[in-house]
């Protein structure tokens, strides 16, 4: 289709001060300060899985949700938005002349992948209401979009809530400042509509309980559906079911859909969770030798270098995962 409704969610980046930025400076050191915080912008974007709409003088358009929705798409525009704040803020060159201010709204809009004739990638109210965002953010602040914040405010933090009068709209409009990403224990649960069906995926993940209780052994189960069908979801709905007195204890690693890949982040935190703090390998030892292992098998042998001290702890990891 050369065009079609889509639910995405905008973020608009801008440089505060940037008038008296171009006046203190010649225009070529202007060019190369918004050249390199471009870079980082077009670095940023990409890695958190959404697309560079535009570059809008010294102001950055990116979209979530527009080639692919991910089901996720405003929480990815809200860490981008962080992550492109931070890399402005720890640039040395940047962080002396640049300071961002940012808005991030979600809604629909009239989408095309087709740039031949140079007309924009999307269109409709959400983008300027995102733009208006933007201007009323003071300098270093990300302003959500109430819309943005129900998405996803399990995963982040906001401030306040507060109204403003923006230009075009006929009514105030509801905003709250980003304050953090949250992550753990600290995420919130989100609101949730009642659990309805699914009973035979239920039993299927019963069979599995009761396997692994009668046999003592571990039971893998892969869940593979579209997104947004509610597998995440399922499983949290019968994790609640289990009774306390079977003596479950339940671990959770989330493997990043996004950024650079760290391939034992979710090894590290799956042991963090079990062991109630930092996988030292004194703790590791510790449980293997409480759960029967040998005091061979249980060793964690220390090394000098970064790299074997990595393949260590995998190794230790990996066989507390297996006792």
């Amino acid at each position: 289709m050369p065009e079609q409704r889509r639910l995405v969610t905008i973020l608009f980046a801008d440089v505060t001060g940037s008038t008296a930025l171009g006046e203190s400076l010649d225009p070529e050191d202007v060019r190369a300060l918004m050249g390199r915080y471009f870079a980082h912008a077009r670095r940023v974007v990409s890695d958190h899985g959404g697309t560079l709409e535009k570059f809008i003088g010294d102001a950055v358009m990116a979209v979530f949700g527009l080639t692919h929705a991910w089901g996720d798409d405003a929480e990815r525009a809200l860490a981008a938005a962080l992550a492109l704040r931070d890399a402005i803020a720890g640039d040395a060159v940047l962080a002396r002349w640049l300071t961002l201010r940012m808005g991030v709204n979600t809604g629909e809009v009239v989408a095309t992948d087709d740039t031949s004739a140079g007309d924009f990638l999307i269109t409709g109210d959400a983008v300027n209401v995102a733009a208006r965002l933007e201007q009323h953010a003071t300098p270093g602040e990300i302003l959500a979009s109430e819309r943005v914040v129900t998405a996803a405010r399990a995963g982040f933090s906001f401030g306040p809530a507060r109204e403003i009068e923006a230009k075009g709209k006929s009514l105030p409009l509801r905003v709250f400042p980003v304050l953090a990403r949250q992550s753990g224990e600290s995420r919130q649960p989100a609101a949730r509509a009642p659990f309805v069906g699914r009973r035979r995926d239920l039993l299927q993940l019963e069979v599995l309980k009761e396997r692994a209780l009668e046999e003592g052994q571990q039971q893998m189960l892969t869940i593979f559906a579209p997104a947004g069908v509610g597998k995440t979801r399922l499983i949290e709905e019968f994790l609640a079911q289990l009774d306390p007195g079977d003596g479950f204890r339940v671990a959770t690693m989330r493997c990043q859909p996004y950024g650079q890949a760290l391939t034992f982040a979710p090894l590290h935190a799956l042991l963090t969770e079990l062991l109630a703090g930092e996988p030292t390998e004194e703790r590791v030892e510790e449980i293997l030798l409480a759960g029967g292992q040998s005091s061979d098998d249980a060793a964690c042998m220390p090394n000098t270098s970064s790299a074997a001290a990595t393949q260590t702890s995998v190794a230790c990891s990996v066989r507390l995962a297996s006792a």
